[in-house]
């Protein structure tokens, strides 16, 4: 589970689903969809909070080569 709290004190989570979309991808919904908002594109992810409007930012994933 992945948990999400902005400035504010708003807070949600992002929880595991059960659905892979391979070995080793699982899916992840969002626990209270009414707090944060968000966007993916090729280069980032861009998550708003809905109480404040506060922007956060993820950089585009890197794979991580495991020997």
């Amino acid at each position: 589970m992945l948990k999400f709290e902005c400035e504010c004190g708003n807070s949600t989570r992002f929880f595991a689903t059960g659905d892979y979309l391979d070995y080793q991808t699982e899916f992840l919904d969002l626990e209270d969809d009414d707090c944060i908002s968000y966007e993916l594109n090729e280069s980032r992810l861009l998550i708003q909070c809905k109480f404040c409007k506060h922007r956060y930012v993820l950089p585009k994933f890197e794979a991580i080569n495991e020997s």
